[in-house]
Order: C-alpha cells, then sequence, then structure tokens
C-alpha cells in the first residue's frame, strides 16, 4: 500500500532505482478515444510544473479527464523550492465517486542538477505508482501488472549531516549580459548574483550578491543621443531558527543602492518573528502566516530630498497577514502588510495583494487578481523634480499617493470530456496558415 507523504514513501522509491513500470501482459485499449473501463482522472498541475502532453502520451492506462466533475481521482500536484536548489513536488490522490475519502499524498524531490527529461520521467512514474491503489478496482486491473527492473540496486537514504561534506550549503554564481544593437537604437544589460543557502529543518539561511547594469541608448530626431542608465545592487542576509511546526524567528539585514529609488545607499537591519496557524509540513496546501518586524535603515541619497535631506536614519515596523490555499476547488491568496516610520508615523505604507483561481461549475474556471498600495513613505524623492525623458524612461520613482491594478478572466470550456489526445503536429509553428507582420 502507498503510504502518506510523512513516510517518505515516494522519495524512498524513486531513488531506489526500482523503475516500477506499468505493463499489461494484454496490453489495455489505449485510451486516447476513451475507455469506459478505465480509470479517469482529472490532473490539476499548472503547465509550468508537469507536462500535460507526456503524462498522455506514457500513461495510457488511465483517461484524463477535461473537467473534475468526470473524474474518479483528482490528482493535485504542487511545488515548493528546497535548500539545495531543487524542488519537493507533492501529488495529492484526492478520491471522487466510489473513491470517495481514498486520499493519499505522495512526495518527491527533484535534484538541482537534473534535466527536464529526468524530471518529467520521475513524475511520470511518481504519478503511476499513486495511480495503481485506484486503478486497481477498476475492470481494467487483470490486465496491469507492476514489474520491478534492476532490484539488485541498494537503497538509498536520505542524505544526513555526517554524509554530506558541504553540512547542507548550496552555493550558487550566476553571470548575463544581453546586447541589442539597431540602427538608431543600442541596449546593453549586465548582471550578476552570488548566493548561499543552508537550509535544514532547523535553520534557514540565505545571503546573497546582486548587481545589474542596463544601458539604452536612442538617436533622436534631432540627430541628437539620449542615454538611459540604470543601477540596481544589494547585498542580503538572513537567519532564521525553527521554533517547532508554526514558529520561525529571524535577523536580517540588507545593503541595496538604486538609482531609481534616488538610493546611493541604503542599510538595513532587524529582527522578525512569524506564527503560522497551520503547520509548516502543510505548505504546499494552506499557509495563513502573521509576521512582525522591526528594523533601523540608514539612508544615503544621490540627490537632496523633498524633505532636504542627503542621509538619515529611521527606525521602522511593519506587520504582514498572508492566506495561501491550493486547494481542489482552485487556489487563492490574500497578503496585506503593513510599514511605517517610527520617527514619523505619518510616513507609511499599506499594500494588499489577492488572487483568487476557482472552478466554480462543470467546465467554467473564474479567476481574479489584484493589488492596491496606499503610499505615504517616499521619503527619496529628489527635489530637484524629474524631467520627461526620466519619466518616460522610467529612470526614477514617481510621487504619487497610491498604486492598483486588477485584472478578471474567465475559461469556459464545453464539449468532450475526455483529454488524451496528444497531436504535436506544427506545435512550434502556425505553418504559414496565420501570419500578422
Amino acid at each position: 500500500m502507498i503510504r502518506p507523504r510523512g513516510h517518505r514513501f515516494a522519495l524512498t522509491l524513486l531513488f531506489l532505482t526500482l523503475s516500477t513500470t506499468v505493463f499489461g501482459q494484454e496490453p489495455p485499449a489505449p485510451t486516447t478515444e476513451g475507455n469506459n473501463q478505465a480509470l479517469r482522472i482529472f490532473l490539476d498541475c499548472d503547465r509550468r510544473v508537469c507536462d500535460d502532453d507526456f503524462f498522455r502520451q506514457e500513461i495510457t492506462f488511465v483517461n484524463f479527464m477535461r473537467d473534475r466533475q468526470d473524474a474518479q481521482v483528482h490528482v493535485l500536484v504542487t511545488r515548493e523550492t528546497t535548500g539545495g536548489g531543487g524542488r519537493a513536488y507533492t501529488m495529492a490522490f484526492i478520491g471522487l465517486e466510489a473513491f470517495e475519502g481514498l486520499d493519499d499524498q505522495l512526495t518527491y524531490f527533484e535534484a538541482m542538477h537534473e534535466t527536464d527529461y529526468e524530471i518529467q520521467m520521475r513524475s511520470m512514474q511518481m504519478l503511476r505508482l499513486g495511480l495503481m491503489r485506484y486503478a486497481a478496482e477498476t475492470p481494467l486491473a487483470e490486465q496491469l501488472t507492476v514489474e520491478q527492473e534492476n532490484a539488485s540496486g541498494r537503497p538509498a537514504v536520505s542524505a544526513q549531516p555526517e554524509d554530506d561534506p558541504w553540512n547542507f550549503w548550496v552555493f550558487r554564481a550566476r553571470l548575463n549580459t544581453r546586447l541589442d544593437l539597431e540602427e538608431s537604437e543600442t541596449s546593453k544589460e549586465f548582471g550578476g548574483s552570488l548566493t548561499a543557502n543552508h537550509i535544514t529543518e532547523d535553520w534557514k539561511v540565505n545571503l546573497g550578491i546582486w548587481i545589474d547594469y542596463d544601458e539604452d541608448s536612442y538617436e533622436l530626431s534631432n540627430k541628437t543621443n539620449l542615454l538611459n542608465i540604470r543601477r540596481n545592487n544589494a547585498i542580503t542576509a538572513r537567519f532564521i531558527k525553527s521554533f517547532g511546526e508554526h514558529v520561525g524567528l529571524g535577523v536580517g539585514g540588507s545593503a541595496v543602492s538604486t538609482t531609481y529609488r534616488n538610493q546611493d545607499l541604503t542599510v538595513h537591519l532587524g529582527p522578525a518573528i512569524e506564527y503560522n496557524f497551520f503547520p509548516y509540513s502543510e505548505s504546499t496546501r494552506k499557509q495563513f502566516t502573521v509576521n512582525y518586524s522591526l528594523g533601523y535603515t540608514y539612508f544615503d541619497y544621490d540627490k537632496i530630498t523633498l524633505f532636504d535631506k542627503t542621509t538619515e536614519q529611521r527606525p521602522s515596523h511593519g506587520a504582514m497577514v498572508s492566506l495561501d490555499l491550493n486547494q481542489p476547488w482552485g487556489e487563492s491568496g490574500v497578503t496585506m502588510e503593513y510599514r511605517q516610520f517610527l520617527n514619523d508615523t505619518s510616513k507609511y505604507r499599506v499594500v494588499v495583494f489577492g488572487r483568487f483561481d476557482v472552478r466554480l461549475f462543470r467546465g467554467f474556471s473564474f479567476n481574479v487578481r489584484g493589488d492596491a498600495s496606499l503610499i505615504r513613505d517616499q521619503i527619496f524623492l529628489a527635489r530637484s523634480g524629474i524631467t520627461d525623458a526620466e519619466i518616460l524612461l522610467k529612470q526614477r520613482q514617481l510621487a504619487t499617493d497610491y498604486e492598483y491594478g486588477l485584472r478578471v478572466g474567465f475559461t469556459y470550456t464545453f464539449g468532450s470530456i475526455y483529454n488524451n489526445v496528444v497531436n504535436s503536429r506544427f506545435a512550434g509553428s502556425n505553418g504559414g496558415f496565420i501570419r500578422a507582420f
């Protein structure tokens, strides 16, 4: 029997080098046209996480349904980033109809060095394993067998500190450059970063350095050149200690330089505490956190500000409440953040962000995303004002009391209930049938 996530069953199986593959002694009829005897599943997975076409091609003993209401099993796939730079994937198998109440959950871990193909194969293997208990209850069960290959492979175990010479430290260096040239326009970009992360159940340490340089040059109609340069550099550090399944306590700091905010150097230090009303072990499905922080910030400005400052120091505090849900009916999240300078309480900022994506009824899904900010803390604005060119090129931030955005949409799909067919012809091109210049 497949055990739930808590026993790490999936992790063990996938590292045993047991290639457990489903074969038919008398292969079941392909389900591209829909086999009424096959298990009906609804795969609920973002395309950035799962390759739907790959699953439909490789797993032929089930019917992939277009809508959850037609399925016997709802497979909900979520992922989180791990300390080693890879990702942890969780597959929740939710029984429907005759399988109501028969739920399962499996987890597997993607290594940072794995290719997309290797990740796809492991995902497919996990999906097959999770579906076996349900497929065994269908008429096709007699045609299915489970074969174990390479059984002599030794069992793998989770890495322990004594096995890891790096003691769970992961370092990553990045360097990128871009150059675009036209007759009257040139664009250059240079960026890089160096990060070090140490993540265990007890500690989370994040260290990083980032640099970013962008330069754009335009030849105007009067033959003069307009040069636009933007620089953004940062050093950050966070040290977070776990206290059980609900509490985290941390301290952090940053040093930032950005032309967009008129800041030659901004240094911030402070502690923070967070409480999660749900266990952190359930974070792939639900989180409800409350965070409070204190800080002290030193500002060194590029130009004199509206308040006649070239440098200043300010204490501040902030709070954030966040709810994230990833459930069979859809996903949603709401975050509210408040920050305020303690030496001038009239300077503050309130930010609210929300997203809601839900399946309301058969074939119909509704989504809305929005954000709103009440802004009273732009102490960094330059006194000298801003030119039209700086506005158009977004060189500097404008004064504003608010920001808001809203996006609303829906999708309605109807027709065949089956979703098994994969036809990849002309997948990378419109074939010349549709062309726009």
